[in-house]
């Protein structure tokens, strides 16, 4: 549950995407290595020092959101 709770909001629930891969992504012409694939992503994710720096600019963020809408059949 997110705090919406703690401004007498309706709680409301909501998805974290994190893929994992094993083999290396080439997205974008870019090279995503998932360094702690098998691992818990939360533990690595909390450290500035061994978190993985994300590689993708804002607007291929939102191109890789449209993806996942258009794969997953979503109206938003």
């Amino acid at each position: 549950m997110n705090n919406a709770y703690r401004d007498n909001e309706k709680p409301k629930v909501h998805y974290h995407f994190v893929p994992r891969y094993k083999e290396p992504l080439l997205l974008f012409n870019k090279k995503y290595i998932d360094k702690h694939f098998g691992y818990n992503f939360w533990k690595w994710d909390l450290s500035k020092f061994k978190s993985q720096k994300d590689p993708y600019t804002e607007e291929e963020r939102r191109q890789i959101f449209e993806m996942m809408k258009k794969e997953f059949n979503i109206e938003v």
